[in-house]
């Protein structure tokens, strides 16, 4: 704890001097940093870790709405007519004028320098107090109290889906509401409200209720647009091609606690996977015998995963048998996403989209962002089933594949929940449904007149979902807010951004057209190996940041034996690993070898390693393992070997020279000539 809050302070010197080379004549600095010193005395790493981020809150809310407002720890104003705070004063006046209102020409470098200062510290790995996890906890258990019970029965192994269940609309739960009021509950039409409130209230429901048949119709366009579902055909045919079959276990931990060469084996296949995943032929190879294993569907594991101090993230161990099926689920929502609309709207594997989206709407200011709180644990099953009821085949897969109890043993109390929410993060396809499902009410919120194909595709360049980060044109941000209040959803005011010139979504952060996205370490001390990887990569992001001094602060901070072995790569030295640099390959430092054997000039270099051992695995769950994979000709495997991490270690390699690299004296020169 305290080796972290010194780096911290290291790093801070150095970007204060990165700050003095920006403003030379900017004053008060110095006095800044010491009072920050002072800080860590008392209030430890919590200054860089809750406080200090607050400030940044503080600057967000600012550049969106036009006024400071200070609030909170460390948010001391200058005076009675300096209405900034009195930390990085001279920082804030750049961006604010004394009277806390955003000026005009706003220093963009000001901006980004105030959210590095505030947010180094911001994801520093640490464990959160116990009163924050059980907040977490209460919080997750409230919303899950609240949430809508769903029409179908999702708590059946097979979900009777027939046609007056395509009647649901999402449009019924502002009916339910305004039928219970009691406008809507005591008169039949508009001309019956005597007083202004009645008829506001009346227009309202009556506007909220459109844009709810409108979300509903593009729902039914793009689902009713899916193939049919079949988990059998789809894997025969990947498999055909050298796709594998769509079927694979995940990365992360399962319920069932199950080491990974033994998650083939399937302890138990309960009815409601059999439906839709018969055993037969998904959870097994041809010949193999193996009979069908218990009827038990195990419940999901709660876990707390650290995010911020503020709290932990809380995810879902799925049971062993139900994410094998739910990783096809995930490949089949994704294949009907590329196969309509290719890399719009939704994008998977790139987020760059997004963010080149971000950086434009800061300068235009014609498209707002918008960010959800809870948005997994907020998603029922009611909205589920209404998204997803042109395609019965797709709702009945979701179905399948959705684990309905949940084992909560993090809490004082440990409980058993019966969900109704469609699935907690952790789930395979959590991700994949509610992108469709915000995509759908993002398109509802913002088409103007008829729902038809081509005013969806109208709005490729202007609407992109990725999770919970959305992007919509500005008119529609007003609608989609109250669309996401009816489907008991809830849009976060203090991260979505559409008035003023800041634009936040997927990791990219915009403000007047410029990047001002601060750097986040997750570790600042190189304790271990991986911790040492962790921190080369943040030095060469300040360094790419121009954030020179800071980076060679936090270069410091690395072990001599590391700095030893360590390349100086160039921006145009492609294939080999190292610090960043501007001027040019250099590997003076290192000690050079000629290897007779390969004759070639060689250096030797500190690089992290993953040592693994093999388990030679027999029998039909190491053939499957095998069938499941993409068959890649120029990497064959064996059907028998497995390979699981055993430790990760650094050590010294020797690699090839590089041909680009400078001799010493060259490098000197550079030196000299910059530093001038």
């Amino acid at each position: 704890m305290k080796s972290q809050v010194n780096a911290l302070l290291h790093v801070l010197q150095g970007l204060r001097k990165d700050i003095l080379a920006a403003y030379p004549a900017l004053k008060g600095l110095d006095f800044d940093f010491e009072r920050l010193a002072l800080y860590c005395q008392t209030r430890g790493l919590t200054l860089f870790t809750l406080d200090l981020p607050n400030l940044d809150s503080l600057l967000l809310q600012g550049l969106e709405t036009g006024r400071l407002v200070c609030d909170g720890p460390l948010s001391k104003e200058v005076s009675k007519q300096v209405k900034v705070p009195r930390l990085f004063s001279g920082l804030w006046l750049r961006v604010f004028d004394k009277n806390a209102s955003l000026r005009q020409g706003a220093d963009v470098t000001a901006v980004f320098f105030l959210r590095q200062l505030c947010c180094l510290g911001k994801r520093i790995q640490v464990d959160c107090s116990p009163d924050r996890i059980q907040a977490t906890l209460e919080n997750y258990h409230g919303i899950e109290r609240r949430l809508r019970f769903p029409s179908l029965e999702w708590g059946a192994d097979i979900l009777v889906f027939d046609k007056s269940n395509c009647q649901q609309s999402l449009a019924d739960c502002s009916f339910d509401s305004f039928a219970q009021s009691p406008i809507g509950g005591g008169k039949a039409n508009r001309k019956d409200c005597k007083t202004k409130t009645e008829k506001d209230q009346w227009q309202e429901e009556f506007e909220c209720r459109s844009l709810l048949n409108k979300v509903q119709q593009v729902a039914d366009l793009i689902i009713g647009a899916f193939m049919p579902f079949n988990s059998v055909v789809q894997s025969d045919v990947l498999e055909s091609y050298g796709f594998g079959t769509s079927f694979r276990h995940g990365p992360g931990a399962v319920s069932d606690r199950v080491n990974k060469s033994e998650r083939s084996d399937f302890i138990s296949w309960p009815d409601k996977l059999q439906h839709m995943f018969p055993f037969e032929q998904v959870g097994k190879t041809a010949g193999s015998g193996k009979v069908r294993p218990i009827n038990h569907e195990v419940a999901s594991r709660l876990i707390c995963v650290p995010k911020t101090a503020k709290g932990p993230r809380l995810i879902a161990a799925e049971p062993t048998s139900h994410m094998w099926c739910q990783q096809s689920m995930r490949w089949f929502l994704n294949f009907q996403l590329e196969r309509l609309f290719e890399t719009s709207f939704i994008d998977f594997h790139d987020q760059n989209k997004s963010g080149n989206m971000v950086l434009s709407a800061s300068k235009k200011g014609d498209l707002a962002t918008v960010d959800l709180s809870d948005a997994s644990d907020r998603l029922s099953c009611w909205v589920v089933e209404r998204i997803f009821r042109k395609s019965p085949s797709v709702l009945c897969g979701l179905h399948s594949a959705r684990t309905r109890y949940l084992r909560d043993d993090v809490s004082k109390i440990p409980n058993f929940l019966r969900l109704r929410k469609f699935a907690s993060q952790g789930t395979a396809v959590t991700f994949p449904v509610q992108s469709i499902v915000f995509l759908c009410i993002a398109l509802g919120a913002c088409i103007e007149g008829n729902v038809t194909w081509d005013s969806i595709l109208r709005l490729r360049d202007q609407v992109r979902v990725f999770g919970d980060d959305i992007i919509i044109p500005k008119h529609g941000y007003e609608r989609l807010v109250l669309i996401m209040h009816k489907l008991e959803l809830k849009v976060n005011m203090a991260k979505s951004y559409v008035n003023g010139n800041f634009r936040e979504s997927c990791g990219t952060d915009g403000f007047m057209g410029y990047n001002v996205t601060p750097v986040k370490p997750k570790t600042l001390v190189a304790d271990s190996p991986a911790s040492c990887q962790a921190v080369v990569d943040t030095i060469n992001n300040l360094f790419n940041k121009g954030l020179w001094h800071a980076s060679y602060s936090l270069e410091s901070l690395l072990p001599a034996r590391v700095k030893r072995g360590i390349r100086i790569v160039g921006q145009r030295d492609t294939g080999f690993a190292g610090l960043t640099s501007f001027s040019g390959c250099d590997e003076s430092h290192l000690i050079t070898r000629w290897n007779n054997r390969l004759h070639r000039n060689e250096v030797r270099v500190w690089t992290l390693s993953v040592k693994t051992r093999s388990r030679d695995r027999q029998g039909f769950s190491a053939m499957l393992d095998f069938v499941s994979n993409i068959h890649d000709p120029r990497n064959p495997r064996i059907v028998s070997a497995d390979r699981e991490t055993w430790k990760t270690r650094d050590r010294f390699l020797w690699e090839p020279a590089n041909s680009d690299a400078l001799t010493t004296s060259e490098m000197e020169k550079r030196r000299k000539h910059f530093s001038v």
